[in-house]
């Protein structure tokens, strides 16, 4: 049996007159991978403050066992730019060189960029430095707060390979439904104060809950359909006095039957976004585009075409410069040479961080809303959006300079989309999105009249949007000829590779640690076995985590056409997921092959 080293007892933690923590309990094992999911506002991040000692409850208390040793990622780095890497990692961690260049490669910081000033290093890459410097503490459990929101795609993909890896437990509060179905074996849902815990990953929880209010809109049905008929019994013979008995009996029968309240309801969230109408031609055509500041090129490109109706999504790892650029073709920013062009009369609506920070407006939200959509579009029409958009009731009434930057993020998102442009320009749209409004705007976008350029953190959003891709690489930008999985599956590949090769180049240019080693372990023919061997486990592991999304696909696509075979009514939106969870099949199996083959030849090796 599992040993407790978290006790979470009778949490209550209040904000004036909002109830974020309400009695919540918690048993957390030791090595326990929990991913923790729940609404903006629904006090995840309050838990974990509690949890790290950065806030104290109202009420109850946590106990700790005693050597459970914490880590949490610092966004925040007591940095010194013209530090290098190795010597910040070990002044502020008190740790060896040797162990701080061993941990920092496994975040992909190597032999030569471990010496590097922490002031060169991209955003990227000071979060890799942050990764290490968390490790080295050695904790033994991990709390990791939106880690997605922060991490580029390379450095993510790195973090899940080595929580997959790593030995303790962890607590990840996440929106990135990819990363905790690929790293959690437990869920928790948070939803008015109140957990939910689930002992099984992300995809089983939804699924179990969806089947759970099944059954219980059926068991409530039945309920209500049984009171019916006895109230039907009372009125008709509620003044015979020879039923009398037989009345009372029924009205307390009714009294007793009671519906069952779904307190967590599965969301089925729909966004109808105004129609904009679908134009042919290019969209945007570039030649030898170089977007910076000032004299400073940050990235390159020779001639781009994108053609009207793309959805375009801007990849590659923080500071490569996807924000640069997408500033500049928003002609926020100018280019340092070259040019870019759009069709004639073509309206541009954007998304940024900095649309939304330091909004000094007087309006309320729904007034704000008014005033950057279309003209035309109706008041309803706004406040349903609105209530997709997580504003509901009164919020809607809200003064926007009392909003907070999650708030104000999704009002400037929304007001962008609703300008009906024919070219929109979004920077990052889901970081304040839940797992249903994310899901829902990619399915909405994706019928969008017009041209989107976008990046985004979130694979499962860009996975459902993307059909076309600019990398931004080594200061180059162009288009890549693959899909969004083929890119993702690339990234993965190049980490091991690269993964590979400083464990090759660490253990060429080590020191002997001690002369009492095996005579197998001095072999160099088993430490080519050792790397051969590490990298056939990351590829079963890949080759059964494909093997899992087909199945859930496939038991998706079975459910739909059971929809359509038993359905006398046709439903577009499962029609166009039909064919969605095809592709998705498709794309997936044509993943399997690949790293099968990858398996077959590593096998070879052995």
């Amino acid at each position: 049996m599992a040993r407790s080293i978290i006790n979470i007892v009778n949490i209550s933690k209040r904000f004036v007159h909002k109830v974020l923590l309400d009695n919540v309990n918690l048993l957390i094992e030791e090595k326990s991978k929990i991913g923790m999911i729940g609404r903006n506002g629904a006090g995840k991040t309050t838990l974990l403050k509690i949890l790290m000692g950065l806030e104290e409850p109202d009420d109850g208390e946590i106990i700790f066992s005693d050597d459970v040793r914490i880590g949490y990622l610092r966004q925040q780095g007591d940095f010194d730019e013209s530090e290098k890497v190795i010597d910040y990692l070990t002044r502020v961690t008190s740790k060896e060189s040797w162990k701080c260049s061993k941990i920092a490669s496994r975040f992909g910081i190597d032999h030569i960029k471990i010496n590097y000033n922490l002031g060169s290093l991209s955003s990227g890459y000071r979060m890799r430095v942050k990764l290490a410097e968390m490790m080295l503490y050695e904790p033994n459990f991990l709390i990791l707060d939106e880690p997605s929101n922060f991490l580029d795609l390379n450095t993510l993909i790195d973090l899940e390979n080595f929580l997959m890896d790593y030995n303790g437990g962890f607590l990840i509060v996440s929106h990135d439904r990819e990363f905790l179905k690929t790293t959690c074996e437990k869920t928790i849902e948070m939803e008015n104060g109140k957990i939910t815990y689930f002992p099984g990953n992300i995809e089983d929880y939804f699924e179990y809950k969806e089947e759970k209010e099944y059954t219980i809109k059926k068991y409530n049905k039945n309920v209500e359909e049984r009171k019916a008929h006895l109230e039907r019994f009372v009125e008709r013979f509620r003044y015979k006095a020879t039923k009398a008995k037989a009345v009372q009996s029924r009205i307390k029968q009714i009294e007793k039957l009671k519906t069952i309240e779904i307190t967590h309801p599965a969301k089925n969230v729909r966004i109808k976004l105004p129609e904009v109408p679908e134009k042919k031609g290019f969209a945007l055509i570039s030649d030898d585009l170089a977007v910076g500041y000032g004299e400073k090129i940050v990235a390159e490109s020779g001639r781009i075409e994108i053609a009207r109706g793309s959805r375009v999504a801007v990849l590659g790892q923080n500071g490569e410069g996807k924000t640069t650029f997408l500033r500049t073709i928003a002609g926020r920013l100018e280019p340092v040479s070259g040019s870019y062009n759009y069709s004639y009369g073509i309206k541009i609506a954007y998304f940024g961080e900095d649309t939304y920070k330091n909004v000094t407006s007087n309006d309320t939200v729904l007034s704000y809303l008014k005033k950057n959509a279309k003209q035309g579009l109706l008041t309803q029409e706004l406040l349903t959006l609105l209530g997709s958009f997580l504003f509901s009731g009164e919020d809607v009434n809200k003064d926007v300079k009392v909003l907070s930057g999650g708030e104000m993020a999704r009002l400037s998102l929304l007001a962008a989309i609703t300008q009906c442009a024919d070219v929109l320009i979004l920077d990052e749209p889901t970081n304040h999105l839940d797992f249903e409004t994310v899901e829902a705007l990619a399915s909405s976008l994706r019928d969008y009249g017009g041209t989107i350029f976008f990046t985004s953190h979130d694979r499962t959003f860009a996975s459902m949007l993307a059909d076309t891709i600019i990398e931004v690489k080594d200061k180059k930008l162009s288009l890549y000829s693959g899909d969004y999985e083929a890119y993702v599956y690339r990234v993965r590949i190049e980490a091991l590779e690269e993964e590979e090769k400083e464990l090759e180049y660490q253990e060429k240019n080590s020191v002997k640690e001690s002369s009492n080693n095996t005579e197998e372990k001095n072999n160099s023919n088993y430490e080519e076995r050792k790397k051969i061997r590490s990298k056939l486990s990351k590829c079963e592991s890949m080759l059964k985590k494909h093997e899992k999304q087909i199945e859930d696909y496939k038991k998706e696509e079975a459910d739909i056409l059971k929809f359509f075979e038993t359905s006398s009514s046709y439903d577009d939106e499962k029609s166009k997921r039909l064919l969605e969870v095809k592709r998705l099949i498709e794309e997936t199996e044509n993943e399997w092959l690949l790293v099968n083959e990858e398996i077959d030849s590593i096998k070879a090796m052995l």
